[in-house]
């Protein structure tokens, strides 16, 4: 089974890290393509998770970037400092896996 990464803030870093998952604290959220990159390259990963709060700002820059990406999967995901709708994390992990 793959590995998930959270790249996200302090506080969401730290709750995923709690669940096994990696993490990437990133305050700049023009650094974020950057860590898609690399993340792209690693083969462990799976899935990639990036926080709505950091996603925003460079969305547009973006947009073609993880919509075309299929290993890992990239998503976004509510933080605590983002208003959204609940998300299914198992559902994302199913689909990161093909069975989804």
């Amino acid at each position: 089974m793959g590995k998930i990464l959270l790249i996200g803030d302090r506080y969401t870093v730290s709750l995923f890290r709690t669940m096994g998952a990696e993490g990437k604290v990133i305050e700049d959220p023009f650094a974020l393509e950057k860590e898609i990159e690399t993340a792209k390259k690693r083969e462990d990963l799976d899935l990639v998770l990036i926080t709505r709060d950091l996603y925003e700002p460079v969305r547009e820059k973006l947009d073609g970037v993880i919509s075309t990406q299929t290993k890992p999967l990239v998503t976004i995901i509510p933080s605590p400092f983002s208003e959204s709708k609940p998300v299914d994390v198992r559902k994302m992990v199913l689909k990161a896996l093909g069975f989804g």
